[in-house]
């Protein structure tokens, strides 16, 4: 059975001299990994559309759980992101939250649109690759189905106040008033940050980048959307790692 997709190939490994295995992202089986014959060759027909971090048309063929590269159509390839090393290991890391959490042959609305979004915003550089990273773990991991509860303080459910207080354990916020002598056992947000996060959050996806911050405010958004994403994933990912080693 063929069958037709749209997806972003988001990891490559080479199978001999000729071959390889991509693994695809797409909206309809979730990430899958296809074997691409000769997808090595020079003359291969299919080449420029299976590059690392390529979106493209991919016709399948479908046998059971295993797919084969029919033919393969370029949408758009980020070329600049493999030209810079800590552009492509900051994509490398999305890849890898991506396929750490997408099962196969489940449908996966949503996650094919945000990376191509957030390919775009690296390759682009319209703002840093810091930003890029903290908004894509806030909004991924409320994809995941970890969205926190920003939207009042869980006791007087008062929307707006000076001081905000996150609570990890659950997810919620408690405003100042309310968390009384055990502030120091929650995650102090201010204003910036909170309207910050809402906008993440609940913006259509393609807006999600479209803001500004202070280099203060930017520092606090960081250290809180890394934070939230590894709670509740409860892992470590290489990627990461190596990603902050050439930051330094």
């Amino acid at each position: 059975m063929l069958v037709t997709v749209d997806g972003i190939i988001i990891g490559k490994r080479a199978i001999g001299e000729n071959n390889c295995f991509l693994d695809i992202l797409t909206d309809e089986y979730g990430v899958i990994e296809v074997t691409a014959h000769g997808i090595l060759k020079m003359n291969s027909r299919n080449s420029g559309a299976c590059v690392l971090f390529a979106y493209s048309r991919f016709c399948l063929a479908k046998k059971g759980l295993k797919y084969t590269l029919n033919s393969a159509e370029p949408k758009f390839s980020f070329h600049g992101i493999s030209a810079d090393l800590e552009a492509l290991s900051l994509a490398a890391y999305f890849a890898e939250i991506i396929k750490s959490t997408t099962a196969p042959e489940q449908e996966a609305a949503g996650f094919l649109r945000l990376m191509a979004i957030s390919l775009f915003e690296i390759e682009k550089r319209r703002i840093t690759f810091s930003q890029i990273k903290a908004v894509f773990e806030l909004r991924v991991a409320s994809m995941l189905g970890f969205t926190p509860d920003l939207r009042a303080c869980r006791s007087c459910i008062c929307y707006e106040h000076e001081k905000m207080y996150f609570d990890f354990s659950n997810s919620t916020i408690i405003c100042s008033d309310c968390v009384g002598n055990d502030a120091e056992l929650y995650t102090e947000l201010t204003q910036s940050l909170l309207y910050t996060m809402r906008f993440i959050i609940y913006s259509p996806v393609e807006k999600i980048y479209h803001f500004n911050l202070s280099n203060s405010i930017l520092l606090q958004l960081i250290q809180f959307c890394e934070k939230y994403l590894l709670h509740h994933l409860d892992r470590q990912f290489r990627s990461l790692d190596y990603y902050k080693s050439i930051k330094i």
